[in-house]
């Protein structure tokens, strides 16, 4: 019975807003993110409390 072995490739995707990604087969790991994204993933959201459930 042959062994199967895996190659580890890795490719290097970097979109057109500047941000990297390690493509690692079926995941896809962020290497640098650009300023305009890490603003939008780190900004302060006021606190919006949770509605109460209306049942009858």
């Amino acid at each position: 019975m042959k062994k199967k072995t895996q190659t580890k490739t890795t490719d290097t995707i970097t979109l057109p807003c500047g941000c990297s990604y390690e493509d690692k087969g079926w995941l896809l790991v962020r290497v640098y993110e650009c300023e305009r994204h890490k603003r939008k993933r780190t900004r302060k959201r006021p606190y919006r409390p949770k509605a109460e459930c209306v049942r009858p």
